[in-house]
């Protein structure tokens, strides 16, 4: 079967990841071995409480639940479910959680409300800490942020981001669709924005989707609105493991149909995406299978040409005001050289947060080009 990624995308996904410049988005789908998937536990809390609608979407029945009972009502009863839920053998060949902890990372971002990728990194000897996405005026005041006093997540010490939230902390969970548009609006605000290193692995690392369904809330909110939204010009490669929201029987052109579309709304939302066709846990076995087997082929050696950082300032100062060159100089202007395979050598312009209209992105690399017509903006 055709997974959608070819060798070209595997070795510089691999090359990313060993590189640490890849940052895992790991979503519910990963547990499913451990917990209800959203859709079973969506049908039995509308069996359980008498939900009236449609009951395949657990954001919709949540809120109801909220509403009936009282606001934090489904977020207790998600609590129960995560304590009540069986513990994996991180051991086990192909364990999921095992195979990303193995990962040389930095960060984790996690739209689940659980401890398993904590403890599989602990598992793996590695000293994680965890923190809470604050996006609502409870988490704002009652968790301080780790990023904020100096900690600095690395491969030995790694950040276990919860960007919805974790079941320890009802109040702190993204569940029901009041929830999802709450956490849309604030995050977008400079009151509940995300931390500078959050912001940060959104736009110079390399994004893993796993454990999504692409008509779902969470990857929906995470896709179009956080994602999208971030400057992502320094990614070179993301990728997003989808599966088709299909029966098994359905036939082969409906298949087709339906990948087709969900690629095509893929690619108009970020061109730099890849989208591996299958499960979370065919794509990481695949991962951990490849990271074993593979040994980079060193490649060979290029000349590197050079490049007059103060000569491009001194360009950039006739189409950028002096504020915006002050701007550029605080969020670190530099220039990196690197190679990627089986392409021509290339310059990274760095201005990791700086210039969010797309306008003036092109204005900027238009200077570079002209300063050197084989810098390439990516």
């Amino acid at each position: 079967m055709d997974t959608g990624l070819n060798e070209r995308d595997w070795n510089l996904l691999l090359k990313r990841i060993a590189d640490g410049k890849c940052t895992p988005f790991i979503g519910p789908a990963i547990n499913h071995a451990y917990l209800p998937t959203r859709r079973a536990l969506a049908t039995s809390w509308a069996n359980e409480f008498g939900y009236p609608l449609e009951n395949g979407d657990l954001a919709r029945v949540a809120q109801y639940l909220a509403v009936e009972n009282h606001r934090y009502f489904p977020h207790d009863e998600m609590q129960k479910q995560i304590e009540a839920a069986q513990k994996p053998d991180f051991n086990t060949p192909n364990q999921p959680h095992a195979i990303l902890a193995d990962l040389p990372l930095p960060i984790f971002i996690t739209t689940n409300y659980d401890n398993l990728m904590l403890d599989a990194l602990a598992q793996h000897q590695k000293e994680p800490r965890r923190e809470l996405c604050r996006w609502n005026p409870y988490l704002l005041r009652s968790h301080p942020s780790l990023l904020e006093s100096g900690y600095q997540p690395t491969p030995a010490n790694p950040l276990v981001y919860y960007l919805h939230g974790h079941s320890e902390s009802p109040e702190s969970l993204v569940l029901t669709e009041d929830d999802y548009l709450d956490f849309l609006v604030n995050i977008s605000s400079n009151e509940y924005n995300l931390p500078p290193r959050i912001q940060q692995s959104l736009t110079d690392s390399s994004l893993l989707f796993i454990g999504y369904r692409p008509g779902d809330w969470d990857f929906r909110v995470l896709f179009r609105g956080l994602v999208a939204a971030a400057q992502g010009g320094l990614r070179r490669i993301s990728v997003t493991v989808q599966v088709p929201p299909l029966p098994d029987d359905a036939a082969e052109p409906t298949k087709e149909k339906v990948q087709e579309y969900y690629g095509k709304y893929i690619d108009l939302t970020d061109r730099q995406m890849r989208v591996y066709w299958g499960t979370a846990e065919q794509f990481i076995a695949e991962l951990g299978q490849r990271r074993q087997g593979a040994t980079p082929t060193p490649h060979a050696a290029v000349a590197v040409p050079t490049i007059d950082l103060l000569r491009l300032q001194s360009n950039l100062s006739d189409t950028f005001n002096l504020q915006e060159l002050q701007q550029m100089t605080q969020y670190d202007l530099r220039i990196d050289y690197e190679t990627f395979p089986d392409t021509k050598p290339a310059f990274i312009l760095h201005l990791v947060t700086y210039m969010q209209r797309r306008g003036r992105l092109y204005e900027l690399a238009e200077v570079c080009q002209r300063e050197r017509p084989h810098v390439q903006w990516l």
